[in-house]
């Protein structure tokens, strides 16, 4: 799991978490080239926010949290934890047998 924070978007404040995620995303395409004849594929997923408490801040509601991201995700809410299981489920099935080394962005088109 990385996130669409670090390779595909920056946070002031979140320099340390940005970088760490950014790192993911690169090793998932070092690891996949370095595996692929292993028969082994190598994919990241890198959400956005997810209805969970990583994205309230201290002391905030979910209905205040919701209010305050609405404007800033174009799909105009967060994603469901199932939104973000079903894309690691793609990946790790038949369907997604020819994805090696991406970077899937799941995040409503914050970072479009």
């Amino acid at each position: 799991m990385a996130s669409n924070l670090g390779a595909h978007w920056r946070l002031p404040g979140a320099a340390a978490y940005a970088a760490s995620k950014a790192g993911v995303g690169f090793l998932t395409r070092t690891a996949a080239r370095d595996h692929i004849a292993d028969g082994v594929r190598v994919n990241a997923v890198s959400p956005g926010p997810i209805d969970s408490p990583m994205s309230t801040r201290p002391g905030e509601t979910t209905e205040e949290r919701d209010a305050r991201m609405k404007d800033g995700l174009p799909i105009g809410r967060v994603a469901t934890p199932g939104e973000v299981a079903a894309a690691v489920l793609w990946l790790s099935s038949p369907e997604s047998s020819f994805v090696v080394g991406q970077d899937h962005v799941v995040d409503g088109g914050a970072t479009a």
